[in-house]
């Protein structure tokens, strides 16, 4: 009987014994998840704090990137304006240097010789002369385009201008208002009336695309290798 209590003392105490290490065991794990946990909150909530922070940088620098967008855009803006505006310069120079081919209204006058008379250099210089005071824009004799240095001289039986030779009939061709134009021409008394009284023959009519062709960039024109400019 003795020998069954303290048997059964034994169990009891047994099972007791792994009830309680049972019991410690469950406590130490659930400890560890406990610290684990709350210091994967806190890993947690530095991470996010981390990500917010790096957010906040990244929108900061996000505006300032679309700030510089935004003046180089800008600025893209301005060089193009500045570079169009330089064409549009550059182009304007040389028109009125000659070196472009130009279009527009104006008139052609037709000047040849009749009978026993010849057209002289200073018939066509006449002419140029007139059409010049009526703010003529663009000139060509014979498609040789008139500029400030060309000149027009008689030759024998030909002129030269821009030192190449025209044979008659001589046709000057001028851009600017037509009316205007040929009113200046045909004024009583005017260049006109004067070349037919020499028993020239001269006509002159209205256009409206009048084509002048650029003056020759070959050196023989245009020379300004012996200029320097003042500084």
């Amino acid at each position: 009987m003795k020998f069954f209590k303290q048997a059964a003392l034994t169990i009891v105490c047994l099972i007791l014994g792994i009830v309680i290490a049972m019991q410690y065991r469950s406590v130490k794990i659930n400890n560890s998840l406990a610290v684990y946990e709350q210091q994967r909150s806190s890993d947690l909530i530095s991470d996010l704090l981390r990500e917010k922070e790096n957010n906040e940088q990244l929108s900061k620098r996000i505006e300032e990137l679309q700030a510089e967008l935004e003046e180089l855009r800008s600025g893209t803006s301005n060089d193009a304006d500045y570079i169009q505006s330089m064409k549009k310069s550059i182009q304007e120079l040389q028109i009125l240097a000659g070196k472009k081919t130009v279009k527009g209204k104006g008139v052609i006058v037709t000047i040849d010789s009749q009978g026993s008379a010849q057209v002289e250099d200073s018939n066509i210089l006449a002419v140029l002369n007139e059409l010049r005071a009526a703010d003529v824009q663009a000139l060509a004799v014979n498609d040789e385009r008139i500029i400030a240095t060309s000149e027009v001289r008689r030759a024998g039986s030909y002129m030269t201008v821009n030192g190449r030779k025209l044979l008659p009939p001589y046709i000057i061709k001028a851009i600017a208002d037509p009316v205007k134009l040929e009113n200046s021409l045909k004024i009583m008394h005017g260049i006109v009336d004067i070349l037919k009284y020499y028993d020239l023959k001269v006509e002159v009519k209205q256009d409206e695309n009048i084509i002048i062709p650029a003056v020759r960039d070959d050196g023989t024109v245009l020379r300004y290798d012996l200029l320097t400019p003042v500084e």
